[in-house]
């Protein structure tokens, strides 16, 4: 109901800082049936971030999965693993309460490329050298495995008390 580009560059520039924000683009990205995805290009004025800014806006869709992260989670997984030195996009800011979007939402830097494994192995504008993207998605899974919890801000993930993986088939 209503353009919502207004109120989101007020809460950018408390989010982001700035004198003036101005959302020049705001588009619903495809894929995504659990959340939705919104390209956001964004002109910020005054402060230490102030230019053009490509960012995703990632929120919930009308239908939600019980077993899913809410956004305020999954905004901390990617806040460690972006401190972790994973390859993932910068996470900037999250808006856990309603008041701007009418339902939580966090922004995100905006990658370009793609990570649909379909692609990458059967669509040659993908093809590089697909033997050292294997070593690199490598490197990308030693960092994300160095992320162990117990750890500040994802106290929300259990710890088995066994091994993991008979933990999740029971």
């Amino acid at each position: 109901p209503g353009d919502p580009t207004p109120g989101l560059a007020r809460w950018l520039i408390g989010a982001l800082g700035g004198n003036a924000a101005q959302v020049t683009r705001f588009e619903k990205l495809g894929g995504g049936a659990i959340q939705e995805n919104w390209a956001l290009d964004v002109v910020l004025s005054g402060g230490p971030r102030a230019g053009r800014h490509a960012l995703v806006l990632r929120t919930d869709a009308p239908s939600l999965v019980a077993s899913s992260h809410t956004r305020a989670q999954e905004y901390a997984l990617l806040r460690s693993a972006w401190a972790g030195g994973v390859t993932v996009p910068e996470p900037l800011a999250l808006a856990s309460d309603t008041s701007v979007l009418g339902k939580p939402f966090y922004v995100m830097r905006r990658l370009a490329g793609t990570a649909a494994g379909h692609l990458l192995v059967r669509d040659d504008r993908w093809k590089g050298d697909r033997s050292a993207l294997a070593q690199r998605l490598g490197r990308e899974l030693a960092r994300i495995h160095k992320i162990a919890p117990p750890q500040t801000g994802l106290e929300f993930l259990t710890v088995p008390s066994g091994p993991p993986a008979k933990s999740v088939v029971a």
